[in-house]
């Protein structure tokens, strides 16, 4: 959850999770500012024309809700719901070993170091040492994700290594 709007005491958030139980009044959330973290307790949480509000204990006027615009909201690991089976938070996925398979033949790539938003679809940054290469999360290219065992098999598309310098 990123990009707070001050609403009169109330900000207005971006969700990335599906699961918002962990956003009900009362639970404690950090919000990473410029400046460091800070923690703070939800009043209420709600869903408006397709968006969704959040009020924090003691954010109390639009000039209090104005110094958090920006910040992001992080729950800690401990707040978050059991993942489904298969399912996984992306977060899980840094510190993967990622390797390329291709036949029988493998080629280890890096370790995941970030997810990023690629505007539609999330993308693998992958890194080891000073090489980096983005990789699509797609289908058609990530084809075995194993949490548990830290560890990502990819099937990259022909001249995909070309593209990352």
């Amino acid at each position: 959850m990123t990009r707070a709007q001050g609403l009169r005491g109330a900000v207005r958030v971006e969700l990335i999770l599906d699961e918002d139980r962990v956003l009900e009044a009362g639970h404690q959330i950090r919000l990473k500012l410029d400046a460091g973290e800070r923690i703070v307790e939800i009043e209420f949480f709600r869903r408006q024309h397709g968006r969704f509000v959040m009020k924090f204990v003691g954010i109390d006027s639009i000039e209090d809700a104005e110094r958090i615009i920006g910040a992001e909201i992080r729950i800690l690991k401990s707040e978050l719901p059991e993942p489904e089976d298969g399912s996984f938070y992306t977060f899980q996925l840094r510190g993967c070993r990622v390797v390329a398979v291709n036949g029988g033949t493998e080629d280890y790539l890096g370790d995941v170091t970030d997810v990023m938003d690629g505007g539609g679809t999330q993308i693998l940054q992958v890194g080891s040492g000073k090489a980096e290469i983005l990789i699509p999360f797609a289908q058609s290219i990530v084809k075995t994700i194993d949490v548990a065992g830290r560890r990502i098999e990819v099937e990259l598309p022909e001249g995909l290594r070309e593209l990352n310098p």
